[in-house]
């Protein structure tokens, strides 16, 4: 059983923000892996930075056990006291590994899952 079976990945959301000039390659990937093609808005928490040097993605939650759980996997998961995302997300980690881990392993899609 993967550790998102056993916790509250239930509500999770994954979020992308992409330099334009990785877009291509970002959006070519996700469709190849989901089947579904995306464009910066669409989904709404798919976006375009032009700020940005490459792929910026998080995952959002607010399981305690699914942060324990990532920690010991060797993840920095970090809390924030004061909501992420004008959410009500607890926890966020800002990894490309575990986020293409959850879309293409784990049936996740962008927004809330």
């Amino acid at each position: 059983m993967s550790i998102f079976a056993a916790h509250g990945a239930h509500g999770m959301l994954l979020e992308a923000e992409v330099a334009p000039r990785v877009q291509a390659r970002f959006e070519h990937k996700y469709q190849a892996v989901t089947g579904q093609a995306v464009t910066p808005g669409n989904p709404v928490h798919y976006q375009s930075q032009p700020n940005k040097w490459g792929e910026e993605v998080r995952v959002y939650f607010n399981d305690p056990g699914l942060a324990v759980a990532l920690t010991i996997d060797g993840y920095h998961v970090e809390n924030s006291l004061k909501a992420y995302q004008g959410q009500n997300y607890r926890f966020r980690v800002n990894s490309k590994k575990l986020w293409w881990a959850l879309v293409e392993h784990h049936g996740f899609r962008l927004g809330i899952n």
